[in-house]
């Protein structure tokens, strides 16, 4: 069963999802001053281009939310940072270990991941990888916000393939249907070459990549696919993923005539073109003050 989030606002739909979390025992305090620090980099321009990626990091997500992906992207875990301790050369197999097994839990959905350790030094730490950062400590860390650009806009050229990929007409293919958790075993039987069933596919996967344009900072084809969807999935009746067309359809015309954002001060941040600060990324996180 996953976990409603009532905080959530217009332009939530248009950011990728990040999960920060610790790996092995991290002081508390250190893991959220670099969390921080992450979290401040939730807007990136991409290269070469005039599109803005926004992201939405989470120190704890359900896994069961992550189910819900298909229905609506920006539920869907896309990245994950993992932040670690380790001193010493001869912990550090079972520390990566610990790291994959982190991964599985949304392999499903994930498009890149980061493990930043700190305290490793030596000829481990100083072999190059991409999927890996080592500091000497927590004090002499001064690359995290350009390794988290570099980690974004690998999630950027990932998303873009799969916008690319399913917005490609494929005339004679057979369209997936994409589903809901509790709806897969409701399809089991039917007949997928009747002109009913080729609808409620066309219009969710329509819906889908309205749902990719947003994220990918395409907003007007955002538009044109959201209302494609939605007058597919009205002829066939499909009201749980109309409604969620709709909301879609609603939220990128909520951030296309409210460019400065619905969120107060964030939003003005974002027309501002400046980074969005930690707050943004914590205004819908209970608990912990200030993170």
């Amino acid at each position: 069963m996953s976990v409603p989030d009532y905080m959530q606002c217009a332009e939530d739909h248009q950011t990728l999802l990040v999960v920060v979390q610790p790996v092995g025992i991290v002081p508390e305090e250190s893991f959220y001053r670099i969390y921080r620090r992450i979290s401040a980099v939730s807007q990136v321009n991409v290269r070469d281009s005039q599109r803005v990626l926004y992201i939405r990091y989470r120190h704890h997500y359900p896994p069961e939310n992550n189910e819900w992906g298909d229905f609506q992207t920006h539920r869907k875990v896309v990245g994950l940072i993992t932040i670690t301790d380790c001193s010493s050369a001869k912990d550090w197999p079972q520390t990566f270990e610990k790291f994959h097994l982190q991964k599985e839990m949304y392999s499903s959905t994930l498009y890149d991941s980061r493990l930043f350790v700190f305290g490793l030094q030596g000829e481990i730490a100083e072999q190059p990888r991409t999927d890996v950062a080592f500091y000497p400590s927590y004090d002499e860390c001064e690359t995290v916000e350009k390794r988290i650009e570099d980690f974004i806009e690998s999630l950027f050229i990932v998303l873009e393939s799969k916008r690319l990929d399913r917005a490609t007409d494929k005339s004679g293919d057979k369209i997936p249907l994409l589903c809901v958790p509790f709806e897969k075993k409701d399809f089991v039987g039917l007949d997928t070459d009747s002109r009913h069933y080729k609808k409620r596919c066309q219009g969710r996967m329509r819906k889908h990549v309205g749902d990719l344009c947003l994220q990918a900072g395409m907003l007007q084809d955002s538009l044109v696919h959201y209302h494609m969807a939605v007058e597919l999935l009205r002829s066939v009746n499909d009201f749980l993923w109309l409604g969620a067309a709709l909301e879609g359809l609603c939220s990128a015309s909520v951030i296309y005539h409210y460019p400065g954002g619905t969120g107060g001060k964030v939003g003005s941040r974002r027309a501002q073109g400046g980074s969005v600060s930690a707050e943004a990324g914590n205004r819908h996180r209970p608990g912990k003050k200030g993170i």
